[in-house]
């Protein structure tokens, strides 16, 4: 008799089928294992999915055209990677290229920001309040945090017009804004102090312990101006009154009343 090969002998021409060669038990952990695995590999944040979105952020945040090698040294990533991922986004719409072949917002993006601004309770419902109750004679802002930045979803000025506050104006690093340093306040200082340098650090630490310990920022800038924030309940956003300059005691805690009352009417609406 000839001898079975070893293909044959995996399909059952060397004896007994796979099935009995292993005891049940550990056919029912090896599937429970597997099932583990998957569902640990479900889990797992799509990095691809992540470097698209954030590649967008960048590039629409820049306000100008910007090439491939500068793209991927903002966000720290192979520059082939944000070449790949912006022609994908091309393809649909949301990037373009210019005449020296960098890139641009494409026209899908009007759709995706109004879509995003339909989506987003926090912009259509604080918008009329703010048109309606903001102080006209300084500064008042309404921003959340982005990778250490502050984005201003409304940011007035005196004699400025609704259109012209509507995510006007540009991106601000967290530890230069006084909306910055009151969200940064829900991190724990071990997580901060690494992604800051010590002078930046040196400005943030204070007004970080002031927010977690007076659920406020107060801040009292070196040119005499004074702005203060506090945070917007659960939308992880805050509202800033800025533009005070050289005003004593007495109207800081007036100003400060006015921006709890006008807090409290947009926390009414979680």
């Amino acid at each position: 008799m000839s001898r079975a090969s070893p293909r044959e002998g995996r399909r059952g021409g060397w004896g007994k089928p796979r099935h009995t060669l292993y005891p049940a038990a550990l056919a029912v952990e090896s599937d429970s294992d597997l099932h583990s695995q998957k569902t640990a590999m479900s889990s797992q944040p799509n990095q691809s999915l992540i470097d698209g979105i954030r590649c967008l952020q960048y590039l629409v945040s820049s306000g100008r055209a910007i090439g491939c090698r500068e793209l991927a040294r903002l966000m720290g990533i192979n520059t082939t990677r944000v070449n790949r991922l912006l022609m994908s986004m091309a393809s649909i719409g949301l990037t373009m290229q210019d005449e020296q072949r960098r890139y641009l917002p494409g026209p899908g993006i009007h759709a995706l920001a109004a879509q995003a601004i339909r989506g987003s309770e926090l912009f259509s419902r604080a918008l009329p309040q703010l048109e309606r109750l903001a102080p006209r004679d300084i500064v008042v802002a309404l921003g959340v945090l982005w990778e250490d930045q502050v984005i201003y979803i409304w940011h007035s000025v005196p004699g400025s017009q609704t259109s012209q506050a509507l995510a006007g104006y540009h991106m601000l690093p967290a530890w230069q804004s006084v909306i910055g340093m009151s969200l940064l306040a829900a991190e724990t200082d071990a997580a901060l102090i690494p992604r800051f340098s010590p002078e930046q650090w040196q400005q943030l630490a204070p007004h970080v312990a002031q927010q977690r310990q007076q659920g406020r920022v107060i801040w009292h800038h070196d040119d005499g101006e004074v702005s203060m924030a506090q945070p917007v309940g659960a939308h992880h956003a805050a509202l800033a009154f800025a533009g005070m300059w050289n005003i004593d005691e007495q109207s800081i805690q007036s100003r400060l009343a006015a921006l709890t009352a006008l807090n409290g009417k947009l926390l009414d609406m979680s």
